[in-house]
């Protein structure tokens, strides 16, 4: 009757190299059976789920495992403890997993052990937390006390938004799940992986791509407002994410970072799924679609493909699942864009908004196959 299964001080703790395991009949050394026993254990958790509900997906989080643990589970950092260095090594961290092959993973938001963290620090980490694929808040303190989105009056604004906004981005973040479990491409992935071909992007930063299409600039030094970011080039501009401003590609940029938000880059021609509402009391499953689209300045094409699929059972191995390719085209002049819906899945919805960056002029038609587009006001 357990829903889900978080297989937590899972390592195995037998440390004399001499040592071995009973194995599966023949004797195994122990430097083979720590990440067995973990992968083995995890699996197991994953299989006890699926026989006791077979028409749902299983959810296990694991602490540890080896190469092939992602097959069954999703992780974090284990037991990180407060302060400004975690949060900024946290991302590190999660970089390095998500390039091994571990794309699903996260941290402990405001830090699991040590201080409560300020007001400042539990924003600012909780902001940059709702880009992680796994995103929670979990802590012991000697003092008793836990990190949650009220644990200091003050900074229950910004928290509340930070977790409205991912909340918003879950059409955007399940393709990209989505694209990690079909294609292995990572989900959280530093500059290079997007822009190898600008030697700048190799560059040690507290910068990431969420997906191909936000640039994430998270605030790691408390007191700071503004940040200055590179922005690698191969797009023709990038545009902020809240403002529409642009800025060149392959330069730095100043960037607001107020304690209200986090700085977020668009590439020029990135389209961005979100719901389209401001009701939260669906959360996960709220139907309404948006896409978010920042046009090249001049020529220039590119394209966005939506997955959706019920969330919940295996209809999608039988082809009950349906993409929505947003196609967008620009000249100097003009911003058109196709919709087109394909596959078995009824869409819960039959319209989507589209939204431009302040300030956007063009002539804008939009075209639609099976899903009808409609401009909603910029901003």
């Amino acid at each position: 009757g357990i829903d889900a299964g978080w297989n937590d001080n899972n390592e195995y703790g037998i440390w004399d190299d001499a040592g071995s395991s009973a194995g599966f009949g023949i004797p195994i050394p122990i430097r083979r059976s720590r990440p067995l026993q973990a992968l083995l254990m995890t699996r197991a958790t994953m299989e006890a789920q699926l026989r006791h509900r077979a028409d749902e997906r299983a959810y296990t989080v694991t602490r540890a495992g080896p190469p092939g643990i992602q097959r069954y589970a999703q992780t974090w950092s284990g037991d990180n403890t407060t302060g400004w260095d975690t949060l900024r090594w946290n991302i590190r961290m999660g970089l390095g997993m998500s390039l091994s092959g571990m794309f699903n993973t996260g941290h402990d938001v405001g830090g699991f052990a040590g201080p409560v963290p300020d007001a400042e620090l539990l924003i600012r980490w909780t902001q940059c937390g709702a880009f992680s694929p796994r995103f929670i808040m979990n802590s012991w303190k000697a003092g008793g006390e836990t990190n949650c989105p009220w644990l200091h009056p003050e900074a229950l604004g910004p928290v509340r938004d930070a977790i409205r906004l991912r909340y918003r981005l879950l059409p955007y973040l399940y393709t990209l799940y989505h694209d990690a479990a079909q294609h292995g491409a990572p989900i959280v992935r530093p500059l290079f992986y997007d822009f190898e071909a600008d030697e700048r992007a190799y560059a040690d930063c507290d910068d990431f791509m969420f997906g191909a299409g936000l640039f994430v600039a998270p605030v790691v030094t408390p007191g700071q407002r503004r940040r200055r970011a590179y922005l690698p080039r191969g797009p023709s501009a990038w545009n902020d994410f809240w403002t529409g401003a642009a800025h060149a590609p392959g330069r730095d940029a100043d960037v607001d970072a107020p304690l209200s938000r986090i700085p977020l880059l668009v590439p020029s021609g990135a389209i961005i799924p979100v719901t389209d509402t401001v009701d939260f009391t669906r959360l996960h499953d709220e139907p309404s679609r948006q896409f978010r689209v920042f046009p090249a300045p001049g020529v220039a094409s590119s394209a966005f493909t939506l997955y959706e699929d019920d969330g919940i059972g295996f209809g999608y191995r039988r082809g009950q699942c349906a993409d929505v390719t947003i196609t967008l085209e620009t000249t100097s002049r003009t911003i058109a864009l196709t919709a087109r819906r394909t596959g078995d899945y009824p869409l819960p919805y039959s319209r989507a908004s589209v939204v431009l960056p302040a300030g956007e002029r063009r002539r804008v038609t939009l075209r639609g196959d099976g899903l009808s587009l409609a401009l909603a006001r910029q901003r």
